[in-house]
């Protein structure tokens, strides 16, 4: 067996806590300063991401318009052009439900409205009123990104009009050559 250590003196007693508590300080400040860095880091991070993610040119909010009968017409003509007889109230070969048709408004001639399909994907389309054309629709499964893309119909050659459904809005993003090449 060990032999026991005689009894630390006052002295000595104070010395051992005070080097207990500056190596439980000089802990502290470390640990302090590594969430410190983190916290920067992750700050700098943040920042990137968002000044180099592209910004929408517009957000477009639900009007609460109601579809008209040439809008509703023009959406069932387009699956008769591809040969698809879809059920009725439904248009287009991708089954959209007419009857769920949200009005965004107007962009630069471009009427864009939401819908579902008969698989309760959402839908996004971009009607273009002045040709009388649907000038771009897509669905896509929940939880997808969804977005069109439109191109001439007044635009100059090489851009085109991007739209993104984001929830209860659509974002417009004007694509240029220079700001997608």
């Amino acid at each position: 067996m060990g032999e026991a250590s005689p009894p630390l003196s006052a002295e000595q007693g104070a010395d051992a806590l005070a080097g207990a508590q500056r190596t439980t300080a000089k802990r502290s400040g470390s640990i302090a300063l590594a969430v410190g860095a983190l916290v920067a880091v992750g700050a700098v991070i943040a920042d990137v991401l968002l000044v180099s993610s592209p910004r929408s040119d517009a957000t477009m909010q639900r009007t609460g318009v109601a579809p008209d009968d040439q809008l509703r017409a023009l959406m069932q003509s387009e699956a008769a052009e591809t040969g698809f007889s879809p059920p009725p109230g439904y248009g287009s070969e991708m089954e959209i439900d007419l009857s769920t048709l949200t009005a965004f408004g107007s962009y630069q001639d471009f009427e864009i409205w939401s819908a579902a399909n008969a698989f309760e994907s959402p839908c996004l389309i971009a009607i273009h009123r002045e040709t009388v054309d649907v000038v771009a629709r897509a669905c896509v499964p929940t939880g997808a990104d969804l977005f069109i893309d439109t191109m001439e119909h007044g635009l100059p050659e090489g851009e085109n009009l991007r739209f993104v459904l984001r929830g209860d809005t659509v974002e417009v993003f004007h694509l240029t050559p220079e700001r997608t090449g």
